[in-house]
This record gives structure tokens, sequence and C-alpha cells, in this order.
């Protein structure tokens, strides 16, 4: 029963519920620049995405925010990614810079060059597999991007992209559709049957997951901190100095291998620094979801890079011993009693301050990383020791989920929401044998000294 109340009543989910219960930082802003007169450009990294990239530039140009440029980065693509992205844009008439490479390079060194070069205030990171559904999404996050200091990235709410919603867009897009014709891979051509419901096991495991984490977690956080450990990264809006000032640290230290997935690594630096990401939950993208025969790699991924990203800046778990021992607040240093601008969360910034008096974001980043290491070995002693402890730790744990996601999931999808959670359980395992997974090979690559951490 331990194991019961350790979970549903879990740190992480107490500060969530404290967060909630606290609200916002009522602190006023004072932003010192206009937000509507920011340049703003967005970049579409792109790699076989012939299914998807039509559809990722249709609802970019949706948006009523006026971005500056558009530029969408082959990778070495092998299908018909670059074809599209000139056939949509002589079609529409929109200028859509195409920059192609005839071998992949990775995501990260296509970024980090551009954002090395571009003037631009802002920089939208949008996946050529994700959607904006919101017309407002970019505004939105370019708003609370410059409405502190402190912000460094925003993204709106994540959900799984589904067929109603391609249809939906293709249908409003005659340029699409004239697309589609032309080209027999792109959106409108669904997969197998088979396919479809390979990704359906994901789907399900991802639908209620992303309203626990968004609506319960990240939002308590964010209430709390004013920060998240890093910004959901398939649709984000970062200020241009701050992500070139990421680049520039990583650069000479490990260069573009900022861990197998460099949102991660980037979050973890501004918490380092003393920046802030935010989730606009009032905005929504969807993004395509892989079959679940792809998906441990895709979980491996992301929480290998949580690890990676706490052993590059172990300053930040180590944050709350440094601020019981210290005893000084963060924010009666004289780098933050003497900010000009007033904002909610005010915070020194920099490394040095994270060193010598630790940042209270940092109790989030232990709590989350000690849970991570601790849940899967108590779940695998229970299988291996006390199969009933196992099925009862579970069974509530799903049934106090199916609760969150009752509460707070949109009118009209609750229960199919609450119900999704069921076929989800299996996946839910696996998800935290390859936690498991994860932090074996990471303690291992730091023994050996294998930094070749990249995406």
């Amino acid at each position: 029963m331990a194991s019961i109340s350790y979970w549903f009543l879990s740190p992480s989910l107490v500060l969530a519920m404290i967060g909630k219960m606290r609200g916002w930082d009522r602190t006023k802003p004072t932003p010192s620049i206009n937000w509507k007169e920011v340049n703003v450009d967005v970049v579409l990294p792109a790699k076989n995405e012939e299914r998807n990239i039509a559809t990722a530039l249709s609802s970019l140009f949706a948006q009523d925010f006026p971005v500056r440029k558009v530029v969408v980065f082959d990778d070495g693509s092998t299908d018909h990614t670059s074809e599209i992205v000139r056939r949509y844009r002589e079609l529409t008439g929109r200028d859509v810079e195409l920059i192609t490479r005839k071998s992949s390079i990775g995501k990260t060194p296509a970024l980090r060059e551009f954002c090395e070069s571009t003037d631009a205030d802002a920089l939208v990171i949008l996946d050529a597999d994700t959607v904006l559904v919101s017309t407002n999404y970019i505004s939105r996050l370019v708003e609370e991007l410059f409405k502190n200091a402190g912000v460094s990235a925003a993204c709106g709410e994540v959900m799984p992209l589904t067929w109603k919603r391609r249809d939906s867009i293709a249908k409003s897009d005659r340029h699409l559709q004239a697309v589609a014709a032309e080209f027999p891979g792109t959106s409108s051509q669904r997969p197998s049957l088979f396919a479809r419901f390979l990704t359906w096991f994901t789907v399900c495991y991802r639908h209620p997951l992303y309203i626990l984490l968004q609506r319960t977690l990240y939002d308590g956080h964010l209430k709390l901190f004013g920060a998240q450990l890093n910004p959901v990264g398939c649709a984000v809006a970062y200020k241009t100095d701050r992500l070139r000032e990421c680049f520039a640290y990583a650069k000479p230290r490990i260069g573009d291998n900022l861990s197998n997935s460099e949102d991660i690594y980037i979050g973890h630096f501004f918490n380092w620094k003393g920046y802030r990401s935010v989730q606009v939950i009032d905005v929504h993208c969807e993004s395509s979801e892989p079959p679940v025969t792809r998906l441990p790699h895709q979980l491996y991924l992301w929480s290998s890079a949580f690890l990676q990203s706490n052993y590059y800046f172990k300053d930040l778990p180590l944050s709350p011993f440094r601020r019981i021992f210290r005893g000084k607040r963060q924010d009666q240093s004289p780098a933050a009693s003497h900010r000009v601008i007033s904002e909610q969360y005010r915070a020194a910034w920099g490394e040095q301050i994270t060193k010598r008096e630790g940042r209270v974001v940092g109790w989030l980043e232990l709590i989350c990383f000690v849970e991570k290491l601790s849940y899967p070995v108590i779940l695998l002693y229970f299988a291996l020791f006390n199969h009933e402890a196992l099925l009862i730790t579970l069974g509530i744990e799903t049934l106090f989920c199916m609760g969150l996601v009752l509460a707070t999931a949109d009118a009209g999808t609750k229960l199919k929401s609450a119900a999704m959670l069921i076929p989800a359980m299996p996946i839910r395992l696996l998800s935290l044998g390859v936690d498991m997974y994860a932090m074996l090979r990471c303690l291992g690559d730091i023994a050996t000294g294998n930094r070749a951490w990249r995406k």
C-alpha cells in the first residue's frame, strides 16, 4: 500500500495540485516590447515527410500572425518532400524558402546554422508532421514569449493528429487538394487498415496522457514555478537571442550533440540560466503519432534525453540542496531586485546564480528525476515478488488517472478520453520498461565516456 500512496500522492503530482490551488503569480507584467511588431521566422525541419509537409504548410499559412519568413530544411529526404514543397509554393504563390541537403546532417545543425544567421526576434520551430489547429497559435505564443523578459520559449497544447483533422484542412485548402492529386504519397492517401490499427494503439496511449500531463501536471507546475522542464518540441516559439545563446554554449563543448532530443536539452539550458519555458493551453496543435511498433524508440529518445540533460546541467537537480544550505532566496539577489522590468516569477539570470544559490525549479527537476528512476524499479520488484501489490497499484492508478481525465478533458470527449486509458495500460508498462533501459544505457554511456547523444 505504500507504493500506492507514493504514486497517487507522488511529489510531482502534489506540487502540481499546490500550483493549481495557488494560481498564477499575480505580478502584472510590463513588457518592454510590443509583441505585435516583432519579426518572426518559421523553420520546418523535414526528412521524408511527403505525407505531412503540405498539410503543415497549409495550417501555417492559415495563421493570423504575419510571419516574416518560412524556411523548409529538407534533410536528405529520399521521397517527394522537396517536390511537394516546390509545387505547393507554385500553386499558392507563398514565399517559402527551401533548403535541401543531399545527405542527412540532423535537425540540430540546421536549426543552429539558421539561428546564427537570422536577425528575427523570434523563431518558431514547426515539425513537418505537425499542424497548427488554432489560427492564433503563433500570435498567442509570441504574445506570451514577449510578455515577460524571463520567458525564452513558449509552446501550445499538443494532441495526436487525426484523419478527421487532415480531411478538414484538405477541404479548406484547394491548393492542398491539387498537391494531393499530383503526388500519391501525400496526406490524402490513407495507410492500410493494419497500419491505422497500429497507430490507434499509440493514440489510445497518447491522447489521455497528453491531457493528464498538460492540463494537470504542466499547468500546476507552471503556476507554482513559472516554468516547465522543457517546451513540447513539435511547435515551439523561441526568443532568437536566447536560442542562439544555447547553441553558442553547446558548440565548443558538445557540438550539435544536444542529447537525443534537442528541445529537452534547450529547455534544461534555459532553466539552468534562470530563463523560463511556458505552455499556452488555450491554443492547440496536433502531431502525427508513430505506429505502436515504433513507439519504444521514440519513448527512448525522450527518456534518455531527460537523463542526459540532467547530466549536462546537474546543477539544476542539485539546486534544492544549495537553497537549503545557503538559506538565501533566489529572488533576493541584487540582480533580481534591480530589474527595470517587473514580471511574474522574477528571478536573477545566469548559471552562477544556479550554482551558488540554486533555483526553485530545481525541486521539480529533482523530483521528476527520482520518480523516473524509482517507479519502474518499484513495479519491477512487485512484478517479481508481489503480484497482488502490482495489480492493485496499476488498477488504482488507472482509476485515478481516469478521474483526472474526466475532470480536465474537453466537453463531449470526457468518457472517450478516459476509456482510452484501459487499452493504453500495456503501453504504459512498456514505457516504464523503456525508462529502465534508458537509465541503464545512460549510465553505461557515462561510464564509457560515450557522449554521441544526438537525435
